[in-house]
């Protein structure tokens, strides 16, 4: 198996591991590297000429097809999950920003008001915006959605039989065989050490979120990255949680849902929906779904 890595990609470390001929790896290498490039253009939140940032702004009333899709898919997942999964988030994420460098805690009425009612939706494929669309943030699905399309299009050149595409922890497995992923433990996120679990998979992709790596540190309280749209508050019940779907965008968005929800509304969510995923608490308890590998 050939094995390339590029960074940064998405503002972290790309893995691409391909078997089949040889011959075609720089090509297949090429074809992602493609897709991440044209995905950055259209959904990074740090380029003022992105097409998200110049359509958020209202600069443009036009959605590509790609942005259309994933602003479609966050607004499904939005009704889906209640409210769990949010994709207007950035003026809450930017209040604990600063609330890290003021390195006070914000009060809870303050951040409980900064995530607005959906701002858009969706009419025959197009996007009609419905209130202020300046907070949309896409960065909890769109890496997933890239993931996808990347590793489709290495896995159409010919002369590839399999393609396994990693980008921080978001992973899609395409072709023969399987290959097996390491999950770390959240309260050992140490790069040396061997991941706490593995499991195998095929044709299928596989998400992470947790605290462990990311967060707001603020004064002398670590808190994870990521937020509860319906309190504003960063979530502390769970350190971790591991999903296995059908492709990467949706591993990434149920990844995101079941670490906002309570763990026993996470095991419900995941038993009605037949899922497939591993949740961490915050104290270190480990509960399977009924799908997960054992």
């Amino acid at each position: 198996m050939h094995i390339g890595t590029f960074s940064p990609v998405l503002g972290t470390m790309l893995e691409l591991r391909l078997d089949g001929d040889p011959g075609a790896f720089a090509a297949a290498e090429q074809a992602a590297l493609d897709v991440f490039e044209q995905g950055e253009a259209r959904f990074s939140t740090f380029r003022a000429d992105s097409e998200l940032v110049r359509w958020r702004s209202g600069e443009s009333d036009q959605c590509s097809p790609d942005l259309a899709a994933v602003l479609a898919a966050a607004a499904d997942w939005h009704e889906l999950s209640a409210g769990a999964f949010h994709p207007a988030t950035r003026k809450l994420t930017d209040r604990w920003r600063r609330a890290e460098v003021e390195g006070s805690l914000p009060e809870r009425s303050e951040v409980a008001e900064l995530t607005p009612a959906l701002p858009y939706r969706m009419d025959a494929g197009q996007v009609l915006r419905t209130g202020d669309c300046s907070g949309v943030d896409l960065n909890a699905i769109a890496k997933g959605y890239l993931v996808d399309r990347a590793g489709e299009a290495a896995f159409a050149v010919p002369g590839i039989t399999t393609m396994v595409v990693n980008v921080g922890g978001d992973l899609r497995h395409l072709g023969k065989g399987s290959t097996k992923v390491g999950i770390e433990d959240p309260a050992r996120p140490f790069d040396n050490l061997p991941p706490r679990w593995q499991v195998e998979i095929s044709n299928q992709a596989l998400a992470t979120s947790g605290y462990a790596r990311r967060g707001f540190r603020v004064a002398e309280a670590w808190l994870g990255h990521v937020l509860d749209p319906r309190s504003g508050w960063p979530v502390a019940h769970t350190a971790s949680v591991s999903v296995i779907a059908a492709d990467a965008m949706t591993a990434d968005a149920l990844a995101t849902v079941l670490g906002v929800a309570p763990l026993s509304e996470a095991l419900s969510f995941a038993a009605k929906h037949s899922l497939s995923c591993l949740l961490v608490s915050a104290e270190g308890s480990v509960q399977a779904s009924e799908q997960w590998p054992s």
